[in-house]
């Protein structure tokens, strides 16, 4: 810099003087000069090396490959039966067998209920019925020795009658004591609370002591043999969506845990004001993982787009109703290329696109902003997995 400068103030300083103006002052004059010059030079410089200089732009190389199209929703998982264990007698609990998330059998014995009134009841009626046939029998022999009197002549036939008539009272007060008998030990019998079905108790509403009426709820147990998420779908989607298409279920707190599952059924009735249909997915689970209403990520696969190119989502640019990428030439120049949407996924950043000048190998910007058509760039490759040959993410097919 030393140098430059005193070879300007030589070459200035040796600049013919003004009139009026000693030889001195013209080479200061001349010296200022070549600073003011040597200053827009180096700003030049600057401006080429970093304003005028090529914008540097991330870019992914377009590939082939298949790309699976599906469908986001959300919901609660739920059990298709969903069992209330209700007492069918009033009673005070005496004993609770089992605690919410237990498995239980079909006729287990999930709770009692007091039993001591109930056992006195049945020996009371117990009591009445030996009695009863006691009587019945005496009344028994009466009637049959009365008849052998009528035949022999030693009575009459109306006092005989009193005698079977006498007999047939008797035997129906068995009858009647049998059947009290009958009805005290089936109420004893409820008073043992039994599951209704193989399940899970996800609710248990008492407690030993608690006093309990006829048909109040004690327990709720799910039957796990099929167990769904209640899916909120958009209307917009609902006509891709079959019965029988396979899914896949994330529960919260588990998503890197993904479920197998298939639409079981599509509820004919959409929420108007939601804008939304239920499509209930069915999944597999182990019984001692299942928890009623917990929530989860439903994607269900609607179609697939295969060979298909394949782009990341951030190369695509809206523009009005339509999408386009940005292209980077060989001679680094930039051009526009208008695609449609064949498959996409809303946990994949992979989408399949069609474009009449998009080819295999070409290099797109990602999240372009500010460019123009037949401007030069400075690409700058971004290292991207995008498996090809196998299904990627699940989408939404525009």
């Amino acid at each position: 810099m030393k140098t430059l400068v005193q070879k300007i103030r030589g070459v200035f300083g040796s600049m013919r003087t003004a009139p009026g103006e000693s030889p001195h002052q013209g080479a200061r004059r001349g010296l200022r000069i070549g600073i003011v010059l040597l200053v827009l030079a180096v700003i030049v410089v600057l401006l080429r090396l970093t304003v005028l200089r090529p914008p540097r732009v991330s870019v992914a190389t377009v590939q082939r490959g298949n790309v699976a199209a599906e469908v986001e929703g959300s919901g609660t998982v739920t059990a298709d039966a969903l069992a209330n264990i209700a007492a069918k007698i009033t009673g005070r609990v005496d004993h609770v067998f089992v605690e919410e998330g237990d498995s239980v059998s079909k006729n287990q014995i999930v709770a009692t209920l007091d039993q001591d009134g109930l056992r006195h009841q049945v020996a009371v009626a117990q009591a009445r019925l030996d009695a009863a046939r006691v009587s019945a029998e005496q009344r028994q022999r009466e009637w049959i020795r009365e008849k052998k009197l009528v035949v022999s002549g030693s009575v009459g036939v109306e006092e005989a009658q009193q005698y079977r008539e006498r007999n047939a009272v008797a035997q129906s007060a068995v009858r009647v004591a049998a059947a009290e008998l009958g009805k005290a030990t089936y109420e004893l019998s409820l008073a043992q609370i039994p599951a209704l079905s193989d399940g899970i108790v996800t609710q248990r509403w008492v407690v030993p002591g608690a006093s309990v009426v006829a048909g109040q709820p004690m327990f709720t147990i799910a039957d796990t043999h099929l167990i769904y998420v209640d899916t909120f779908v958009d209307q917009n989607v609902t006509g891709r969506i079959r019965k029988g298409e396979t899914a896949t279920v994330m529960l919260r707190g588990r998503e890197h845990q993904p479920l197998p599952g298939h639409v079981l059924r599509i509820r004919p009735r959409a929420d108007a004001a939601t804008e939304e249909t239920v499509a209930e997915v069915s999944f597999s689970i182990p019984a001692d993982q299942f928890q009623l209403g917990q929530w989860a990520n439903v994607y269900i696969r609607t179609g697939e787009a295969k060979d298909a190119l394949v782009v990341p989502q951030m190369a695509l640019t809206p523009m009005g109703n339509a999408l386009f990428v940005w292209v980077v030439g060989a001679d680094h120049t930039l051009h526009r290329i208008r695609v449609t949407v064949l498959a996409r996924s809303p946990r994949s950043s992979k989408v399949a696109v069609a474009g009449d000048d998009l080819h295999a190998g070409d290099r797109v910007v990602l999240m372009p902003m500010g460019l123009k058509p037949g401007e030069s760039v400075h690409p700058e490759p971004v290292k991207a997995a995008m498996p090809m040959g196998t299904s990627m993410g699940m989408g939404m097919a525009q």
